[in-house]
């Protein structure tokens, strides 16, 4: 199963009750096609870069979690309905681990190829 990475933003206006109510709505979500979150980070209530629905506060929360594909729709679904959830991004961990490897193999491959670039610039000056 891929690995994604969950951030909430919820509205600030929310009681605790239903700040959990809706955490536990997203973790059904979540578990009910076989997926699991693997690990939570409550940062609390932070100040919003800029204000959104002329709110300049909310909660913020991040997930890592596990979870097939199929369930994706459903939450993404309920993050876009839901009127407490102020913001929201998922992003697929392990594209992003794949991208970071392509990236980190092509710059070791320009670095190889300046240094063999120089070795032979060295040889021909020996010459």
């Amino acid at each position: 199963m891929p690995l994604y990475e969950l951030g909430i933003i919820i509205d600030p206006e929310v009681s605790p009750e239903e700040e959990t109510e809706v955490l536990e709505r997203l973790e059904k979500l979540v578990t009910e096609p076989g997926g699991d979150v693997l690990d939570r980070d409550a940062w609390g209530r932070r100040q919003l870069a800029y204000p959104i629905r002329k709110k300049t506060h909310g909660i913020y929360h991040f997930w890592k979690l596990e979870m097939p594909e199929t369930g994706m729709d459903a939450l993404n679904f309920e993050l876009r309905m839901n009127d407490h959830v102020m913001r929201s991004l998922i992003l697929n961990m392990d594209r992003e681990l794949r991208r970071k490897r392509k990236r980190v193999r092509l710059d070791r491959i320009k670095a190889e190829k300046k240094a063999a670039k120089q070795e032979a610039a060295a040889v021909s000056d020996e010459e």
